[in-house]
């Protein structure tokens, strides 16, 4: 009997044939995705079930069932404030990168504070003053402790990536997937003790998991003791590439078939517009928002931006700017208090 990943690739390797940028020889042997640790169940009702007693979070600001953090990040020259007086409500996750510099941890934790103050999740990320084995080893642990610490004096929950999307820069010396995944379970042991309030989440490519990606392995770039995932996950298409239009939740699924039903925060995702078919992109978006509600997805931040983005902006802009704000007003978006 064919196996999930087989039977999930086999109609997104036709789709993915011809929009995907890098192409693995008719040589490379087909992954197999985990068949037990990897089930999924069926989709369930989002609705939270009825309890005498309420439920211990997983971590730090988990939502209720059916909930979700609902947000986006902003190129750094665009103030945000003004964007969410124009939604008519503020964001409910905020993501927001910043460099080890001399300053980044009083900007980071200026950041964490101005979010929480308008009910906002900070999603916040950071790369590494060295490479990852490095920090693994404890060469960086002063930089680390800083971190952490300065993260430390929140008083409301965080989420923390360290060095988001790590295949861009994999392949040099110590900076290889078991390199990335000891640096992150330092990370997550230093948060543990110096911030309670602050979840990990490494966040990898939606391009690890592609199923024509047949010399990739993107359990390697999983990090098991990590509370909540991370991904990053684009409709691929523009007017422009001749690449394939693809839902939001073709793309997660095959996530999910590897990770199973574990929480999973998308980092970034977008749709560009189709001149060609007004609402297209709105009707994608709300698919998006209702796949998500359904699984253990726990945040989602639309990449709100032209930065990047060689194939054409990703900014919201006229209907699918209205629809992310009503998204964005709707009930079932979890807020910090």
């Amino acid at each position: 009997m064919p196996s999930r990943r087989t039977l999930l690739g086999l109609g997104a390797a036709a789709a993915l044939s011809a929009a995907t940028s890098s192409c693995r020889s008719a040589q490379d042997p087909p992954r197999t995705a985990p068949s037990a640790s990897g089930s999924r169940s069926a989709i369930a009702d989002p609705s939270p079930s009825p309890s005498h007693s309420p439920r211990r979070a997983a971590y730090p600001g988990e939502p209720a069932p059916g909930h979700l953090y609902f947000g986006a990040s902003l190129p750094y020259h665009r103030p945000l404030r003004p964007w969410e007086r124009s939604l008519g409500t503020t964001l409910s996750v905020h993501r927001s990168y910043f460099r080890p510099d001399a300053n980044e941890t009083v900007q980071m934790l200026r950041r964490c504070r101005a979010d929480h103050a308008h009910h906002r999740l900070p999603h916040v990320s950071t790369k590494t003053p060295g490479s990852w084995r490095d920090v693994a080893t404890g060469y960086h642990d002063d930089w680390l402790t800083q971190t952490v610490r300065a993260l430390g004096r929140v008083e409301a929950p965080v989420f923390l990536t360290v060095h988001h999307e790590p295949e861009n820069d994999a392949g040099g010396v110590a900076m290889e997937a078991p390199d990335f995944v000891a640096m992150q379970r330092r990370v997550i042991d230093a948060a543990s003790r110096a911030a309670p309030l602050v979840t990990v989440v490494p966040v990898i490519q939606h391009w690890s998991f592609e199923p024509l990606r047949g010399r990739i392995d993107p359990m390697a770039w999983v990090v098991d003791e990590a509370a909540v995932l991370g991904v990053d996950v684009y409709n691929p298409w523009s007017p422009t590439n001749g690449k394939r239009w693809l839902s939001f939740g073709a793309r997660i699924d095959e996530v999910f078939a590897w990770i199973g039903e574990r929480p999973l925060a998308i980092g970034e995702f977008g749709c560009r517009d189709d001149p060609d078919n007004p609402g297209v992109a709105s009707d994608w978006l709300r698919s998006a928002v209702d796949y998500a509600r359904r699984r253990p997805i726990v945040s989602m931040s639309y990449f709100n931006s032209g930065v990047n983005a060689p194939d054409g902006t990703l900014e919201l802009q006229g209907d699918t700017e209205r629809t992310f704000a009503e998204l964005l007003a709707a009930p079932w978006v979890a807020r910090v208090t």
